[in-house]
């Protein structure tokens, strides 16, 4: 395996990521995120609470069930930091177990009580109290599509997880520039090595679709494709960008 070498700076982002997102699509289908564990086997979605099709955005308003989704992803984008997503979705059970998938609950509920529900996500203590920050500022946050400040003003909220929320919360189209994003597009030799976040999402950004659900899906799939081929030791063999890759 050789060394990651970086495209010619002539190499146009916006004409190479339709045809890499073209091909992840070909390889593993649609991924139909934001899985939401509560509705596992309703409305189209499968027994983890995938969807079975492309990943959706819900925009905002639609009235309190609408709302009471968006607010499971929230909850959902918060528990899953630092953690495997099968501890997250433990949680979220809980949570729907206890009526609690829900702002005013989640506000209303014993502290304790709280902790005890979301301790499969991992530092649970840490993350009842972000949850219960967002669920507290939830009223003032739905009311319409929240500025990316307003996000970040909220405890437990940095970028990736800001830009999760407002891309299938509220169909925003912002590059998520995740950990597995990064990864993928470095040894594709689209991006340096070391990109920190916020470069890294200024850099893909401008040469993305201005379209949310493009967004959504081109997130689900480069998770997809790292966790099965693009691992921090990377199992190139069958990989469906192996004919692309600089790595």
């Amino acid at each position: 395996m050789g060394e990651r070498v970086l495209r010619s700076p002539g190499t146009s982002l916006a004409h190479v990521l339709p045809g890499i997102f073209v091909t992840l699509e070909t390889a593993y289908g649609p991924r139909g995120w934001w899985p939401l564990p509560s509705r596992a086997g309703l409305e189209a979605r499968d027994a983890d609470g995938y969807l079975d099709g492309p990943s959706e955005t819900l925009g905002p308003g639609g009235g309190r069930e609408r709302s009471l989704r968006r607010f499971e992803i929230v909850a959902a984008a918060l528990l899953a930091q630092n953690t495997a997503w099968t501890g997250a979705a433990r949680a979220l059970l809980a949570m729907a177990a206890h009526g609690c998938l829900d702002p005013i609950r989640v506000s209303a509920a014993p502290i304790e009580e709280l902790e005890a529900m979301l301790r499969p996500s991992g530092t649970f203590r840490l993350k009842a109290r972000y949850l219960r920050s967002m669920a507290q500022a939830w009223s003032a946050i739905d009311a319409g599509t929240p500025e990316r400040s307003d996000l970040l003003c909220l405890p437990g909220i940095g970028p990736e997880t800001a830009d999760c929320i407002l891309v299938y919360c509220y169909s925003v189209p912002v590059f998520i520039a995740d950990a597995y994003a990064r990864r993928v597009l470095s040894r594709l030799g689209l991006l340096p090595d070391g990109l920190g976040y916020e470069a890294a999402r200024l850099t893909v950004e401008p040469a993305c679709p201005t379209d949310a659900a493009w967004q959504a899906e081109a997130h689900a799939l480069l998770v997809e494709h790292a966790k099965r081929h693009c691992r921090a030791r990377p199992l190139c063999p069958g990989c469906p960008l192996r004919n692309l890759c600089e790595y």
